[in-house]
């Protein structure tokens, strides 16, 4: 009888811990389309955009103080093989502190100048076929999306938000010489949201890659109209320069988005990418979405046009 009191008193104490500890949240997106990629005449089943699974939590260290951590699979959902075989947390993979100061994570984790400035100035978030364009525009063919062992700080308070990271020169991807360096700066309030991201890559030959971009966008109701610059230099010395200008309407239960943009190569005197993209994105529910979406550009040899259709579910 004893024992069976103390395994109990173990196990509600055990429970109230438990339940004291961080709130833990599984998530995920699974999304597919059939597909025409820009610069390739074969049609194919894909990802539209990552699928992923991930894991994060947060717990309340008191006194304001919090604990996250985030981990996150990227998987290829015709096949279920892994999006890259290297690793399994290759979305993210940090743990940090949150609190009065802002937020502190360290780890595998986003560039703040992407995060802050690049993906939202593109309508598709860098997904989709649209990916095959609007990247090379808002990221200049020099940005990179994520940094392993870095240490990256955010903070946001009424409608400012200011993040920068700083990583070690020990990524397994892109073999950088320096440690990358960026940070991201952005304002917000009512219709209207502006920004401005900078990074170096640590990427070093002829010159220290860099790329800067400004961005801003003016919802007008029936129309979120917006417009990104970058200018920057690569490794080799070539001079880049791009503009995109952005349409999101909303329309029905979805959206119908467009694009214009140009990168262009001004030491070699030629377009690295040039075209416009043109979507509509139907809200079946608050979890899943149909889509279909076109795009042409112009600065490829062959096959310059490109479509998918698909749908996207988010757990």
């Amino acid at each position: 009888m004893k024992k069976s009191l103390l395994a109990l008193a173990a196990l509600t104490a055990f429970a109230g811990a438990a339940s004291a500890q961080s709130s833990v949240t599984l998530y995920g997106r699974v999304d597919l389309s059939v597909a025409k990629n820009l610069g390739d005449d074969k049609k194919e089943m894909q990802n539209g955009s990552g699928s992923r699974f991930g894991v994060r939590g947060v717990e309340d260290l008191g006194g304001g103080l919090k604990a996250l951590f985030n981990i996150e699979h990227r998987f290829n959902a015709d096949t279920g093989a892994m999006s890259d075989p290297s690793r399994m947390w290759g979305g993210r993979s940090f743990v940090g502190l949150q609190g009065g100061f802002g937020q502190v994570v360290f780890g595998r984790e986003y560039s703040t100048a992407f995060l802050g400035s690049q993906l939202g100035a593109d309508p598709w978030g860098w997904d989709t076929i649209v990916a095959r364009l609007n990247p090379a525009i808002t990221g200049g063919a020099i940005a990179k999306v994520r940094y392993d062992s870095s240490a990256t700080y955010s903070i946001a308070a009424s409608g400012f938000r200011f993040a920068a990271q700083i990583a070690e020169a020990t990524d397994t991807i892109y073999k950088v010489k320096n440690k990358p360096v960026n940070f991201s700066i952005g304002y917000a309030a009512g219709p209207l949201a502006v920004g401005m991201g900078y990074e170096r890559t640590g990427e070093e030959a002829a010159e220290t890659a860099k790329w800067m971009t400004i961005h801003g966008s003016y919802n007008l109701g029936m129309v979120k109209l917006g417009a990104l610059y970058g200018t920057g230099d690569t490794a080799a010395g070539s001079e880049h320069r791009s503009y995109l200008l952005t349409a999101v309407a909303p329309m029905g239960a979805g959206e119908l988005r467009a694009s214009y943009g140009r990168l262009e190569n001004k030491t070699a005197n030629v377009d690295a990418a040039k075209g416009f993209a043109l979507g509509y994105h139907y809200n079946m529910s608050k979890r899943t979405t149909l889509y279909v979406d076109v795009a042409r550009n112009t600065a490829l040899n062959a096959e310059k046009s490109g479509y998918d259709v698909g749908i996207k579910h988010n757990f």
